[in-house]
């Protein structure tokens, strides 16, 4: 079974997988920054998020417990461990919610055996994407691929909103569609226009 995470391993994974995104932007020191700045806070409000959907929470435990189980059986076993699946409702609605199709017609002993097979021959898949973390006495399946993406959105809405900050001190009309870099460009293009136009003077 894999190890589990705890608040600054989780904290240096989501880093490293953030500053790897960034390779390419020109601000990187900027960014960074940031990054070390709020990845507790996005952290934070996403296990916040996840916390409120208790059904989500048991589904990604059985991805992530069963990614380490030995064969199809074990994995039903697991399935059924869980309150959430001892009816066939729930089981189709866990179906759905991994893509599978099943035919309504289908027992429950058939839906579950789809389900375990499912997840078995994703196992590589489900181990990586998700990671155990504990936090005091509270175990969470969290996908760091998820808060990165948070983190990322986050400092490039703020970098928005001081661009668009800058932009419309100096008058420059920008458009909703706008992205930070957008922004930047036409600002730098504004402050090259008014040093010609002094030069002019």
């Amino acid at each position: 079974m894999e190890s589990r995470y705890y608040k600054e391993d989780l904290k240096d994974m989501i880093l490293d997988m953030a500053y790897k995104e960034i390779e390419n932007y020109v601000s990187q020191k900027g960014a960074q920054k940031y990054f070390e700045g709020n990845v507790d806070k996005i952290i934070n409000n996403y296990i916040k998020n996840i916390s409120k959907n208790s059904k989500n929470r048991i589904y990604l435990k059985v991805l992530k417990s069963g990614a380490y189980q030995e064969n199809i059986t074990s994995i039903a076993k697991l399935i059924r461990s869980q309150e959430l699946f001892k009816s066939r409702k729930e089981l189709i609605k866990f179906a759905n919610y991994l893509g599978i199709s099943v035919n309504h017609k289908n027992s429950y002993s058939q839906i579950l055996r789809k389900i375990s097979k499912h997840i078995y021959y994703n196992r590589s898949k489900y181990s990586k994407k998700y990671v155990f973390y504990k936090r005091n006495s509270q175990e969470y399946i969290l996908e760091p691929e998820n808060i990165k993406k948070d983190l990322i959105e986050s400092y490039k809405s703020k970098t928005r909103q001081d661009m668009g900050s800058i932009a419309k001190l100096l008058n420059i009309n920008i458009e909703d569609e706008d992205s930070a870099e957008d922004i930047r460009k036409k600002v730098i293009n504004y402050i090259i226009k008014e040093k010609f136009v002094k030069k002019d003077r």
